[in-house]
């Protein structure tokens, strides 16, 4: 409680929510919960945040921080753009790999079937904004000419997540394996290398 004090409110409402979704799920996370386990106001959540849906968005956003970059990559080049997707693929089969990553992810799969709404807010802060940092990428390439135009950047995004990720949460999912990727390096290096092939303009 101690290091709870001396964050700031906004801080200690998401470092909060963020517990209390994982323990409890986030629909029996109610504001009078929240509020009094962050040693906050309710006033003072709703001064940071508009509802219980926004801070699901921002712990969510917060999460992905972890994986994504700050900065934008230069991806001008075939071997910058191959260096960005690895580096980028690499940290995000790492973050998928981490237990409270698969369990969060589970609750929000288990929250989303009575609560459409609150999917729709995970799938946009987590999978949808990594799809547009992918997509960024490829366009960057495209405008340089190194890379084709025939396919839309974000659907040449989504293609390398689908390669990315592949069947590991499903076997998760299903108690057939523990832990979805196991050769993170190889993986990551196998998907990038099979989409460029794809789309790559040869000289």
């Amino acid at each position: 409680m101690c290091f709870m004090s001396k964050q700031p409110p906004h801080d200690r409402i998401l470092h909060t929510a963020r517990r209390l979704f994982f323990e409890h799920g986030f629909e029996k996370v109610s504001t009078d919960l929240l509020a009094r386990e962050a040693a906050v106001s309710k006033a003072s959540i709703y001064r940071h945040f508009e509802n219980m849906a926004d801070i699901l968005r921002c712990v969510t956003e917060a999460e992905a921080v972890k994986f994504r970059e700050l900065t934008p990559p230069k991806t001008e080049t075939i071997p910058e753009l191959r260096e960005a997707l690895i580096q980028y693929g690499t940290k995000l089969l790492t973050f998928l790999n981490a237990a409270d990553t698969m369990e969060f992810t589970r609750l929000m799969h288990e929250e989303a079937r009575g609560n459409p709404h609150i999917g729709q807010t995970f799938f946009d802060a987590a999978y949808g904004q990594t799809q547009k940092d992918f997509a960024l990428m490829f366009q960057s390439a495209q405008t340089q000419g190194v890379l084709s135009d025939a396919t839309d950047p974000m659907d040449i995004a989504e293609d390398l997540m689908g390669l990315l990720e592949g069947l590991g949460m499903v076997r998760v999912q299903l108690g057939v394996i523990k832990v979805p990727y196991i050769d993170v390096e190889k993986r990551t290096t196998r998907a990038v290398d099979t989409i460029l092939r794809m789309h790559e303009v040869t000289p």
